[in-house]
């Protein structure tokens, strides 16, 4: 079998570069386009909305918070933390 080799210039690989350089940048665009839509916040209609998402956001962080603090209570109490009475 005789399979010949693609055969490569300078000329050729600089465009394949430049391509390819090309696609990663629209793919970037298009990554940070979607990541945008996923997790900015919705804009309200009007204040009363807007409002309650201020509210919702709040009650949100406080919720994170709390848990992280339960876990980590729960950790140190596995590891021999203090003892509960």
């Amino acid at each position: 079998m005789n399979t010949q080799q693609p055969y490569y210039t300078l000329d050729t690989i600089r465009q394949q570069r430049l391509n390819k350089k090309q696609e990663v940048l629209q793919s970037k665009e298009r990554m940070q386009h979607l990541a945008h839509q996923l997790f900015a916040p919705q804009e309200s209609k009007n204040k009363f909305e807007g409002m309650m998402q201020h509210i919702n956001m709040g009650i949100a962080a406080y919720d994170g918070v709390m848990t992280g603090v339960k876990i980590l209570r729960r950790v140190r109490y596995f590891f021999g933390g203090k003892k509960r009475r």
